[in-house]
């Protein structure tokens, strides 16, 4: 195995997002030394921007990845090719142990979103590291908590949230987690298109259309080139029931 560690400087720059957000980085920062094991006891894998890591219903493999840089989105598909972005995972975060762990198919897809690199790690060498280093098993179970947590949280905004709440809501997560303050207010620093909101609101891109105009009418927010800059935060967050 290589033994390279994270690359600029350490695994623990950045911060975790809220319980809901669908941006999740540098989740494992409670565990530094477990998550150097990891680095010094796995292989590289680089993928290319929009390759698939692993599909939805193919058979897995006895080996999670922990992302060194870049993006993943993790996604489910239903059966007439329709998307639903669960979240989009970036560096210092791990993926594909739920289905390396228990031996099923995966349940989601996985795909670059960027030019990224993965570390690979066999089961198997995990589970000797974790007879030497028992406090391995609680970067899984970390792993485990922070995405149920925000699967349940999704499942309770869906069931509970109209259109226009569900986009207020994403935005607002968005503009906490990656917004960038401007004169008039924030802007949210990421490309983020209709499609991308439909597909992590669950809604159709019609709907996340006619509520961003919407908004746009009531001057909360102004789009342009897939981006958006909220001018009323504040407004934003009542409408999305968090204040």
């Amino acid at each position: 195995m290589e033994e390279e560690g994270p690359r600029k400087g350490g695994h623990m720059e950045g911060r975790e997002g809220a319980p809901d957000s669908p941006y999740l980085t540098d989740n494992l920062k409670d565990y530094p030394v477990e998550l150097n094991l990891l680095y010094e006891n796995s292989t590289k894998r680089s993928c290319a921007a929009g390759e698939m890591i692993y599909i939805q219903s193919e058979a897995s493999r006895p080996e999670f990845y922990l992302i060194e840089e870049g993006r993943v989105k993790i996604a489910l598909l239903s059966k007439d090719g329709s998307e639903r972005t669960v979240i989009i995972q970036e560096r210092n975060t791990l993926f594909g142990y739920a289905a390396a762990f228990d031996g099923h198919p995966h349940f989601h897809t996985a795909t670059a979103l960027e030019p990224t690199e993965l570390r690979v790690v066999p089961i198997a060498t995990f589970l000797a590291l974790n007879d030497r280093h028992p406090r391995l098993s609680a970067v899984i179970i970390a792993a485990f908590a922070r995405v149920t947590r925000m699967l349940i949280l999704q499942i309770e905004n869906d069931s509970f949230m109209d259109a226009r709440r569900r986009v207020a809501h994403m935005l607002c997560k968005l503009a906490s987690e990656v917004g960038q303050t401007t004169p008039r207010g924030i802007l949210i620093a990421k490309k983020v298109t209709q499609e991308d909101l439909g597909n992590l609101t669950g809604l159709s891109r019609v709907s996340v259309s006619l509520a961003l105009n919407h908004f746009e009418e009531q001057d909360l927010l102004r789009k342009k080139r897939n981006m958006i800059e909220i001018f009323n935060v504040e407004k934003l967050r009542t409408v999305a029931g968090l204040s």
